[in-house]
């Protein structure tokens, strides 16, 4: 198998070990090919997602970083055909988290998801799909 190096900060691999250590797995690589299967798992689905959809999609980044809520709320307005509501809620003094409702073409949505993802600031980003059928 080819070997890959990833920089982690110290928090996170705190928290990779704690969870390798609960969850089972018998080293890092295991634990963390598993995360690959499934984020690419996501993806896979994602790319069968079409047609109008409504979208939850909360995002969790770090509080006092200014420029990520500004970043974000500039992607908000960009995306406005899509993004009906949006919240932001403080999550103690370390978090912030964000949720925009959305309704629209799935693939618009998920480039929008997908923009977000690639925010540096981010830390992590949900979102639940929903068909909007015409019946």
């Amino acid at each position: 198998m080819p070997i890959v190096s990833i920089s982690l900060t110290s928090e996170l691999l705190r928290k990779l070990d704690t969870f390798i250590r609960e969850k089972g797995y018998s080293s890092r690589s295991e634990a963390i090919r598993d995360a690959i299967r499934d984020s690419l798992s996501e993806y896979e689905l994602s790319k069968f997602e079409r047609g109008n959809v409504t979208a939850t999609i909360t995002v969790i980044s770090n509080r006092g970083e200014r420029e990520i809520d500004e970043r974000l709320m500039k992607l908000r307005h960009k995306h406005d055909e899509i993004v009906s509501n949006n919240m932001h809620v403080h999550l103690g003094k370390k978090y912030c988290l964000e949720i925009f409702i959305t309704e629209g073409e799935a693939e618009e949505i998920l480039e929008f998801i997908a923009k977000i993802r690639s925010m540096r600031g981010v830390r992590q980003v949900k979102y639940t799909m929903i068909p909007l059928t015409s019946e």
